[in-house]
């Protein structure tokens, strides 16, 4: 084994164009005389382990509390991440080291919201869609038999059984 052979297996360079998560971050209280009540400090990010972020997170950065308010699972969390950072570049605070820290006014931090909750629409994949389309068929096609059974009079008891009654009354009779 050569150390080119080396090198590659020990480096693998990460591929932020796959699935993953995007995560809402606040710093708490970092603004106002009452924080968090006009400006709210967010950080848009990607993991692949939103929890080990956080936890990495609180050993390396500012004293100040960090938590995660919502994770959304996407098949790229690049091209997810940028559309965000995008779309809310005015709201983004200049750092040295970062660029995805964010000062949302209460209008603002609606809008982030709201697009996390878009992008969190479960969509499933082609390879669920025989079995899933198989059963949710066959509810219809039950659901649709129960309720032209019941429009068209059709009753569970079989017609022998008000004969046989008639037959038994005209005999006792």
């Amino acid at each position: 084994m050569d150390l080119d052979e080396i090198t590659t297996i020990i480096y693998q360079p990460k591929n932020d164009h796959e699935p993953g998560f995007i995560y809402l971050m606040e710093a708490e209280g970092y603004h106002g005389l009452i924080p968090g009540c006009y400006l709210r400090r967010c950080k848009i990010g990607l993991s692949r382990n939103p929890e080990a972020r956080l936890d990495n997170f609180h050993r390396n950065q500012p004293p100040c509390n960090v938590k995660i308010l919502k994770t959304i699972y996407v098949e790229d969390m690049a091209d997810v991440e940028g559309e965000l950072h995008q779309q809310f570049s005015q709201c983004n605070v200049e750092l040295i080291k970062s660029q995805e820290w964010f000062d949302f006014n209460p209008v603002q931090f609606l809008m982030v919201n709201w697009e996390f909750e878009k992008r969190s629409l479960y969509v499933f994949s082609l390879s669920e869609l025989p079995i899933k389309l198989i059963i949710f068929s066959m509810i219809g096609v039950l659901a649709m038999g129960a309720i032209a059974g019941t429009q068209l009079g059709f009753s569970h008891q079989p017609e022998s059984q008000p004969l046989l009654q008639d037959a038994k009354h005209k005999i006792k009779n």
